[in-house]
């Protein structure tokens, strides 16, 4: 759908159809909040904080100026977990950074015997991911809590999780300024990755080890140009095995899996 239709379907609480089908004219409050939708696209906002929703991994999920907006290349993050694990077992999975709960209500949901930790930093968020939660009927299916991921990492239960799973933040603090203004408009906590954009990945590899169950998995989402960097960082503990690279729609290095040797 183009943008105006997507306006329109939000508006109208309608689908696509409809505006064929069945087109009917604007009342005069339904076209003063459509002209203020395109008045906010115009100045960069990004479309789906003005719709208030968008899609991923096929559920409709809140979005607003608290969270980084879920993207495809996380789907795919989704999409490997699924694809590696027994869905008739109940797995511990712990979300490091769950920003709109994107991760955790779509495992929550397609993992229905698991548990999700769902932690984050920022409380704001937390409230929305409880409210994606609730709306998908999965609140009793995943715990939130909010802390310092380095606080949680360090002092949370030995050996709790099967998975943790992750999409942190991987923008090097200086490339920040010069993301399109759209993206410069999600938060900036959920983007900036430090110096060189590998704080996340240096504190979780290193911890992660002690939280996840021998043989349990590590998943987590990378920048395109940050796997040599990764390596040397993995290379650096020796409790990782069958480390892989796996790529995005673009062949472009997005994710990593790495298992706890048993």
């Amino acid at each position: 759908m183009t943008e105006k239709e997507l306006m329109l379907t939000a508006l109208l609480e309608c689908d696509r159809a409809d505006l064929c089908l069945d087109p009917k004219p604007l009342s005069d409050s339904d076209q003063k909040r459509l002209d203020e939708m395109h008045g906010r696209r115009q100045k960069g906002e990004p479309l789906q904080y003005i719709l208030g929703c968008c899609e991923f991994f096929g559920i409709k999920l809140f979005v607003d100026h608290r969270v980084l907006i879920p993207r495809p290349e996380t789907e795919l993050l989704v999409e490997e977990v699924l694809k590696r694990v027994d869905k008739n077992k109940s797995l511990k999975i712990l979300d490091l950074g769950t920003g709109s709960g994107n991760i955790a209500v779509s495992l929550a949901k397609f993992l229905p015997r698991s548990q999700v930790t769902a932690l984050d930093v920022s409380l704001e968020a937390l409230k929305l991911a409880q409210d994606n939660a609730h709306f998908h009927s999965l609140r009793d299916k995943i715990n939130f809590i909010c802390q310092d991921m380095n606080v949680y990492l360090a002092q949370g239960q030995e050996r709790a999780f099967d998975l943790i799973v992750s999409n942190p933040p991987y923008i090097a603090k200086g490339k920040l300024k010069d993301l399109p203004l759209d993206v410069q408009q999600e938060p900036k906590l959920a983007l900036d990755g430090g110096e060189n954009g590998l704080d996340f990945y240096k504190t979780i590899i290193p911890q992660a080890a002690r939280l996840l169950k021998q043989g349990g998995s590590l998943f987590l989402e990378i920048g395109e140009d940050q796997r040599k960097d990764i390596e040397n960082i993995f290379s650096e503990y020796h409790f990782y095995q069958n480390i892989e690279f796996l790529k995005d729609y673009c062949s472009r290095d997005r994710m990593i899996v790495a298992q706890i040797k048993e």
